[in-house]
């Protein structure tokens, strides 16, 4: 199992899908701590549809993590 990332920025929201955590950072860059994901967008994805939020493919990694966090906080 691969060792959570702590961040090191100042994050603005955060959620946890899943068991991992994801960052809005204060300067709108999104992270999540789960480091064994081909990318940061896949991580997403799959935590998206373990949250049961529909993805438009259209989204980039920043729309996506604030949309994941802002459902998964009942925003």
């Amino acid at each position: 199992m691969a060792q959570p990332v702590v961040t090191s920025k100042t994050y603005k929201e955060k959620a946890v899908v899943d068991g991992v955590t994801i960052w809005l950072n204060s300067d709108n860059s999104i992270e999540i701590s789960k480091t064994d994901f081909p990318s940061v967008k896949e991580g997403l994805r799959y935590l998206a549809e373990k949250a049961g939020l529909k993805v438009d493919p259209k989204w980039n990694t920043q729309q996506l993590g604030k949309k994941i966090i802002a459902h998964v906080n009942g925003k």
